[in-house]
């Protein structure tokens, strides 16, 4: 027996620090549709960017909001999944917002909200077929997100992830969170931006590991400071939730052609120098995602069908 909107489509919407990609998923999960609109700062902002996407995305196939099942959306900062409150959304300017009963009544439909990471490492764990794995977001934001046997790892208050504000660089610049040296702060995309400015148009974010590669003194320093950032970030991962496999993703990473294989021989040079770390191969836990694989929105949408489904039981009588 199935439940009422079981055949209905579902969307899913991620809002990270400059867009906004919702994704229309049929009941099979085959892509529909997807677009995307430019993320605006504040709780008004986001709400608009978030109904502008979605409705972009229904209207190229010509649905509106009532023809969908349930709507999940992934953001960034302190997410009550259960009641859809978001708190501490520092990128997006939002103290605290109550998303998923605003754009409830805005639909008409059930929404489902969980942090963006969260959703994405859901959208990993589908797209590699396994339930054990860590997702490490590195974009304007740095957040990562633990599956262990199939369920996340949330921790009181869905806190558990947010390793972009772990301190790395002692005495290093101040953080969006007020703290100094954070992850966030070195690796970053904003940080990154801001540090390779004076040397563009020479040296950019996309063109770094060739500069580097060519011997620019400058990218491999830059390239240097960011590689070893995020394999601290994955070292973290695998020594504290002992993660299978830690699956890259987020801006910074898909921008950057080569920063991966960087970030696997800083590991590796790491284990040289370590029989312990040489055991655990750092390294060989690696994996990235295609950079096409809208992850986190696809993510959202399981959120969503998640919640529906577990749901579906009561309703049924």
């Amino acid at each position: 027996m199935t439940h009422q909107g079981a055949q209905q489509p579902t969307l899913g919407i991620d809002i990270g620090g400059t867009k906004t990609h919702a994704i229309l998923l049929s009941a099979s999960g085959q892509v529909l549709a997807q677009r995307v609109r430019p993320t605006e700062v504040g709780t008004d902002g986001v709400i608009a960017a978030a109904l502008a996407a979605a409705d972009d995305c229904l209207g190229s196939t010509g649905l509106v909001r009532s023809d969908l099942a349930c709507v999940g959306v992934g953001i960034p900062g302190q997410v009550d999944h259960r009641t859809g409150e978001v708190r501490t959304a520092v990128n997006l300017g939002i103290e605290r917002l109550d998303l998923g009963a605003r754009l409830s009544s805005e639909f008409g439909v059930p929404v489902s909200v969980d942090n963006d990471v969260k959703a994405a490492a859901l959208g990993a764990a589908a797209h590699l077929g396994i339930g054990d794995l860590s997702y490490l977001n590195v974009g304007t934001g740095v957040a990562a997100a633990t599956l262990a046997e199939g369920r996340l790892v949330r921790g009181p208050g869905n806190l558990a992830g947010e390793i972009g504000h772990i301190p790395v660089a002692p005495g290093g610049v101040r953080c969006v969170c007020g703290q100094l040296g954070c992850l966030e702060a070195v690796v970053g995309g904003g940080r990154i931006a801001a540090r390779l400015a004076p040397l563009a148009p020479a040296v950019t974010l996309p063109t770094l590991v060739a500069a580097a590669a060519a011997g620019d003194p400058d990218a491999v320093a830059e390239a240097g400071v960011i590689s070893a950032g995020i394999a601290t970030a994955v070292q973290l991962l695998v020594l504290t939730q002992g993660s299978a496999l830690v699956v890259l993703g987020g801006g910074v990473i898909h921008t950057c052609v080569g920063l991966v294989d960087l970030v696997r021989r800083e590991l590796a040079a790491r284990a040289n120098g370590s029989d312990f770390l040489a055991s655990v191969d750092l390294a060989g836990r690696v994996a990235e995602l295609p950079s096409d694989y809208p992850v986190a929105a696809i993510g959202a949408a399981m959120v969503a069908r998640a919640d529906a489904e577990a749901a579906a039981p009561a309703s049924l009588g």
